[in-house]
């Protein structure tokens, strides 16, 4: 859980963890090489609507 503050507010954040594979793609960013990861499997609330300040929208 992380604690974060925004215009004097503070609220905590708890992001789940997503596993995640190596897929066969690379990439290059700043001449350094890596290998793109994927979500192993996606939930749907991943893919909901999603929250801010109180506001619900669809991402």
């Amino acid at each position: 859980m992380i604690k974060l503050q925004f215009l004097g507010q503070s609220y905590y954040r708890n992001n789940p963890e997503i596993e995640t594979e190596i897929s066969e793609q690379t990439a290059r960013f700043r001449g350094n090489s890596y290998s793109i990861r994927r979500p192993v499997k996606v939930s749907k609330s991943e893919l909901g609507f999603k929250k801010y300040r109180g506001v619900f929208y669809n991402h």
